[in-house]
């Protein structure tokens, strides 16, 4: 089987000017992973993800360190209710999405679909054709078409 076959054809994607605010009212109304930004020729220049969300929040430093259990209080570092008001005002899609993105085409096989998920710890690939989204394929998608 191919990935044509088990992908999302109708996705919610969102553009890089949508605002920090918008797009988590798109996650709090939606039980979706990530949304792949594009631009008006959907063409694929990013994917936002929960994770990206949840990175703003927390320093950069954090991903080299291997245990964090040295930290005793995490108080210090966490972000009041002001400074998150401000930052969602300031942030849209571009700053936060990921653009090192990893995707596969419609004729690829659901073998390497679950093969670069697994690698790169993602959950959702963007399905790209020409250089334009065509749909998605999630670990959902697959398990279904598996199973």
């Amino acid at each position: 089987m191919i990935v044509a076959n088990c992908m999302c054809k109708d996705v919610v994607t969102i553009s890089s000017d949508k605002s920090f605010e918008a797009i988590l009212n798109l996650f709090k109304n939606n039980s979706f992973d990530a949304f792949p930004v594009v631009d008006e020729n959907k063409k694929l220049l990013g994917v936002v993800s929960r994770t990206d969300l949840l990175k703003i929040f927390v320093p950069e430093y954090f991903s080299l360190i291997d245990d964090i259990s040295f930290v005793k209080d995490f108080g210090a570092m966490e972000i009041d209710h002001k400074s998150a008001g401000m930052m969602e005002k300031l942030l849209v899609a571009s700053d936060i999405m990921t653009t090192k993105i990893i995707s596969i085409t419609p004729d690829s096989s659901l073998f390497k679909a679950v093969a670069l998920m697994r690698k790169y710890n993602i959950r959702v690939l963007p399905v790209v054709e020409g250089g334009k989204l065509v749909g998605v394929i999630s670990r959902t998608d697959l398990m279904r078409a598996f199973l």
